[in-house]
Order: C-alpha cells, then structure tokens, then sequence
C-alpha cells in the first residue's frame, strides 16, 4: 500500500514524508523533485518559460509513473489533486492523506520563499493562498484520512499517520511465486490496537460494498469497532452473521452468506470482511472464493490459532460429514489484519488451542521456537511480549512456505504435521469434544511417536515434544472409544490421501520434518493403540 500525501504547498508533505520514510523503511518519492530531474530545470522557472498547462501536463504523467509502484511514500505538489485522472490513478494505488493547513500559517511557512513557489509571487500572497484553497480545498476533501498540521510537530504528524493507517506493528508479506503474484500477494499487519487501522486500510482497497461475517459472540465483542472504523472512512458495512461452532462450517451456512450477498447486489469490487476464528475465516474466504468467481477477503482473526494459522495461505472451506475441509478452494485474502489486544477475551482453553499450532511450527521449521516456548512459557500464558514474539516468527514461517508452494504440491504439506491424525480425531468426534489445536495437539504427539517407531526420531525428542504440548494444558492421549482401525479408516478420507496411500508428516528431529508415505498399518495400529495411554 502507497502512502500518498497530498495538500497545499507548506502543509508539510515532504518533512513529514521524510520523516515517515525514515521511521518505516518505506522508499520516499516527491513528484515536484521527479519534474526538477526530467525537466533538469526548477519548478518556478518551468512556470515562467513554458506555463503552468504545461507543468500540469509533465505533472500527470509523473503521477502515473509514481502511482505504478508499490510500497513507498509520495508527496505530490498542491494542485495535483484538481486533476480527476490523478487522483483517479492515486486513489487506486494507496492511500490518501491529507494534510489541511491554515492559511496564515502557509503564508507563515512560505514566507520569504516566493522564488521557489510561482503561484505566490504576487502582492497580496495571503489573498492568493485564500483564492487557491477555495478552488481545491473540495478535491483535497476526496482523500481518505485528514490530518491537520497548522499547530503541530513534524513528529506529531508522523505519528499521527502512524496511528491512523496502523503501521505501529510488524508487517509480513506473503509472496506466492508463479504468475500474476502481484494478485495473491498480501501483508499481515500484527500489532495492538490494529483495528482501529481497518478502516483506512480498506479504504485503501476501494470496495464498492462491504460485508462484515462474524459469530454472535464476536460481533459483541468487536463489531462495532470494526462497524465504526469502517463508517469514519465512509465505508457502509452489511452484517452477515452466523452460530458460533465448528458444526455450522458447513453448506447451509455458506448459502446464507452467498444469499446475503446477491441479495444485495454485491458486485466483484465488493469485498468480505471474515471477523472471527477458524470456522469463520475458512467459510469466508470459500464464499469470497467463488462468490461471482472470486472477490476480495480481509481477515480479521480473533482467535490465536486462527491468527497464526488458518487466516494465512489462502486455504478455505467447509466441511462435510465424512471429513473435515473437505470442500474449499486455494483463495488469498487481500489483507490479513490481527490485532493482538483481541486475545486478552480469549477463554484459556481456546488461547492454548492456539499454541498447539505454534508448537507445530517449532517442530516443523524452527527449533529455536520450540525452545522459546519452554523457556518463556509464563510470559506467553500472560499474554506478554513473548506471545508477540512467537506469533510473528509463526507467520513468518507459514509466509516462507506458502510463498514457495502455494497449492500444497509439494513443501506446504510439513504444515500438516499432527493434522492427519488430528483431522481424523475430529471427524470421528463430530467436531464437538476437541478443539482443533486440542485434536492437532494429539496428533503431534502420536506423530512423534509414529516417527520413533520407524527410527526416524530420537526417543528423547519424542519425549520433548510430547512435554511441551501437555506442559501447556494440551491433550496428549487419543481417546479409548476411537480404535487404531476406526481412526485408520478416517484418515483414509482426508485430502492429503493418494491413492490409498496414507502419508504422515514426520519429525526427524526438533526443527526439522519429512512426509513419509507407504507406512505398515501395522505399526501405525501399534502407535495409535500406544498413544491411548
């Protein structure tokens, strides 16, 4: 997302651009000084030689250029916003700040400085300052966020940006290789306090209409801070709601949100909000998915296992009786949006269900995750810095898989390490006993097991991993009532299944993972019968 400054001349666009620019990392553009180095002349003498229609003709297409590229901060000169096709071209390259000065104060700020700005080189500078507002203060109004600089340090306005557009946080960016990356490629902004950021930060997007799905119980929660993020940047939101479970991810409740959106005529520049755990998040982003073949999804994860799980890498769905996200579609969200303060309502039963998933990457990819998860299991618990610390090292892990295999031909299947046997715990339960990561957390352990079995892992290791999933309040043991030839014949339905073949995601060692395929069943009867105890 480009940040694009615009306002009058003296309102602080390139101070304060530059200021940002240093603070973010973000590359600074000013399209004034773009003009200065094609034209190799200075704005006040390309007035005077050649005009202003023809200043404002180099002008466009700087802007065009400018609005190509990706990622930066851009201050544009004072009038560039009169002209429809720029702000057209900036509207749908980021967002729009600007920044309102008083006059007094810009006469204040130009003073003196006549030579560099043409438009002020008259008698009366204040007259003319008053009559030029008159004319584009109405076009400087179409941006999205306003700041007012006339009283206020360049540090205050910097901040201020910072606060409205949520850049306090940490960013990770998910790349898909192959073609046409630029269109599943997306940011996940990680922070506290995020959701007040939303709103402009959709804005950003340019939906034509927006629906917010959620649960009853999330929506009490945050919906009207996410109803009214939305509304301050003008953005009219449509609620979809439906029942809190995993047993309601399913086809009815899919039709009611395609429903709510052909009812109201959503076209394909609408966008979906999903605001919620797991189950809304799969559900969303599937409906987004092939709602008149695909329109755009934000997630808003309110859970921990949906924030570093299944909000990123694009895989949604709904489930079916016989097996769990058996029906979906390989979909990326056009922005991943967590907010960190949104935990501290979390039950501890489902924050923990959460770590499960941040212990798997440990095992998978990270041993030095595994061992901060031990050595600061208190500080995680209390929701402290580390839990931060974890979470953002999580989808750093997920974006680096997903960016090398998207579709899960290859790489992407380690992030099933647990959950074949989890996913098959699951669907034997009907989705009702075990939280997901409480199932996956089970899986794991078994997996490890399963790898000791075959000697591809240290008995040790094992033993490791099976004491920081349960030093975490996670279940370890399958249950009695579910047989090895029960659980054998539901993992013969899960998606990662070829041709009867049965593949597990096993550890090697703590950090490292393979797939193994062709296991005897009978050693996967004995380790399941084996991890019921």
């Amino acid at each position: 997302m480009n940040i694009i400054l615009v306002g009058f001349m003296g309102s602080g666009k390139t101070t304060i651009g530059l200021e940002l620019s240093r603070l973010t990392g973000r590359p600074f553009v000013d399209t004034d000084e773009i003009i200065v180095e094609v034209e190799n002349d200075s704005i006040a003498s390309i007035f005077k030689k050649k005009g202003e229609k023809y200043f404002r003709k180099i002008e466009q297409k700087v802007v065009c250029e400018v609005a190509s590229r990706t990622g930066v901060i851009i201050s544009t000169g004072g009038g560039v916003m009169q002209n429809p096709d720029n702000v057209l071209r900036l509207k749908n390259s980021g967002i729009l700040v600007w920044l309102k000065t008083e006059p007094e104060i810009i006469l204040k700020r130009t003073m003196g400085d006549g030579g560099k700005r043409p438009l002020l080189n008259v008698d009366e500078p204040l007259m003319e300052i008053n009559k030029l507002l008159s004319t584009r203060t109405e076009s400087y109004k179409l941006a999205d966020i306003c700041i007012d600089t006339s009283y206020i340090t360049v540090g205050e306005g910097v901040q201020e940006i910072r606060e409205k557009l949520a850049l306090d946080c940490e960013s990770v960016r998910v790349e898909p290789a192959g073609e046409e990356k630029e269109d599943r490629s997306y940011e996940i902004l990680i922070g506290r306090g995020t959701l007040h950021g939303l709103g402009a930060r959709i804005q950003g997007l340019r939906p034509t209409q927006v629906a917010v799905v959620s649960n009853p119980k999330i929506f009490a929660l945050y919906g009207d801070q996410v109803e009214s993020s939305l509304s301050s940047h003008g953005i009219k939101s449509r609620r979809v709601v439906i029942p809190d479970g995993e047993e309601y991810k399913h086809f009815l409740w899919l039709y009611k949100i395609l429903s709510e959106l052909l009812s109201n005529r959503f076209d394909r520049k609408s966008l979906i909000v999903a605001l919620g755990g797991g189950v809304i998040g799969d559900i969303s982003g599937f409906a987004a998915a092939i709602y008149m073949r695909g329109i755009r999804c934000v997630q808003v994860p309110t859970t921990l296992l949906a924030q570093v799980d299944s909000s990123v890498g694009g895989k949604t769905g709904i489930n079916h009786q016989l097996g769990k996200n058996m029906i979906g579609a390989f979909f990326q969200p056009s922005l991943v949006v967590m907010d960190q303060n949104v935990l501290s309502s979390l039950p501890q039963r489902q924050l923990r269900a959460g770590l499960a998933e941040i212990i798997k990457y440990g095992v998978i990819r990270d041993r030095e995750l595994f061992e901060t998860m031990k050595r600061e299991k208190e500080d995680i618990i209390a929701l402290g810095p580390s839990l931060d610390k974890i979470i953002i090292r999580s989808c750093q892990i997920k974006a680096e898989v997903v960016a090398e295999d998207e579709r899960e031909s290859g790489l992407r299947a380690i992030l099933n390490y647990g959950h074949t046997i989890g996913h098959a715990i699951e669907t034997l339960t009907e989705y009702k006993r075990y939280l997901h990561g409480e199932a996956v957390a089970i899986g794991m352990r078994t997996a490890a097991d399963l790898a000791v079995a075959l000697e591809l892992l240290e008995t040790s290791e094992a033993d490791s991993i099976r004491r920081l999933i349960s030093s975490y309040g996670l279940p370890v043991t399958i249950p009695e009532e579910l047989s090895p030839e029960m659980l054998i014949e539901a993992m013969a339905l899960d998606k990662k299944t070829v041709g009867n073949i049965l593949s597990f995601v096993l550890p090697r060692s703590i950090g490292s993972v393979g797939i193994i395929k062709n296991v005897p069943k009978s050693t996967i009867k004995k380790t399941l019968k084996l991890a019921q105890k």
